[in-house]
């Protein structure tokens, strides 16, 4: 895997963002793999489709390109349509995200988040545009990819450096199963996840589990039943083999 942009196939572009998209897409076209299923290559879709950018046509995944020109991608990324995203959601085959950060032509992170860690907290309305731009009246939407819990992260590149491409589909593979779950519950189990992953020790109490309820119940405002969502999504994430049940209220993340 080459970890360099090529401007030079962009040099009749004018537009800092255009440049962008065409070297950071020619990227990917040239060294992407499928993290999902493992195919040598990823298909590039024609310019300007609104549903995704590639495609793998061995297990039909499609994929959305994001890129920052800096070091880390922050909490914030934008993407576009509010109503396009939202409707995304209902449908489990929306794109999955791959999210990549360059310093100049150099690649620092590559990394992929499965589309079913997608939930509707974390995309932000934007305010419409003004009367004034040519757009009027158009809104869009930021990700809040804070919010993702770590699990639904895959390094591909991390700090300038590839991960090995059996390690990435591993990586995936242990959290396909959640795929499985409905939009109406996923933002709990999910919520739940991060908890987990936000345990101090491998080993952990149910009583730690409800040190988040105030948090949880601040997202989850219309539930009068945390103590009860959290021990439920601790099973379903058992079920799932994301963490494992060692006695009475002790769990062991795995």
């Amino acid at each position: 895997m080459q970890l360099k942009l090529d401007y030079s196939l962009c040099e009749e572009y004018k537009s800092n963002t255009q440049k962008m998209r065409v070297a950071t897409e020619k990227w990917v076209e040239q060294n992407m793999f499928c993290p999902i299923c493992g195919r040598p290559y990823l298909h590039h879709y024609t310019a300007n489709k609104p549903v995704a950018d590639f495609c793998c046509e061995e297990c039909e995944n499609d994929f959305e390109l994001k890129s920052k020109n800096q070091d880390s991608l922050g909490k914030i990324i934008n993407d576009g349509a509010y109503d396009t995203m939202m409707a995304r959601l209902n449908d489990l085959h929306n794109p999955n995200f791959l999210f990549m950060t360059h310093i100049d032509e150099y690649i620092n992170n590559f990394i992929l988040i499965p589309n079913h860690f997608f939930t509707p907290e974390i995309i932000i309305k934007r305010k419409p545009l003004s009367d004034n731009a040519r757009r009027a009246g158009w809104v869009g939407c930021n990700i809040n990819i804070a919010d993702i819990p770590q699990s639904g992260k895959i390094f591909i590149v991390k700090d300038g450096k590839e991960i090995d491409r059996n390690k990435v589909i591993d990586d995936y593979a242990r959290i396909k199963e959640l795929k499985n779950n409905s939009l109406a519950s996923r933002g709990w189990m999910l919520d739940v996840l991060s908890c987990v992953e936000r345990a101090k020790e491998d080993v952990f109490s149910l009583k730690e589990m409800y040190e988040f309820c105030d948090e949880l119940q601040e997202k989850h405002r219309g539930n009068a039943h945390v103590k009860d969502k959290i021990r439920q999504q601790l099973q379903f994430l058992r079920d799932k083999g994301l963490i494992e049940f060692l006695e009475r209220g002790v769990y062991r993340r795995l």
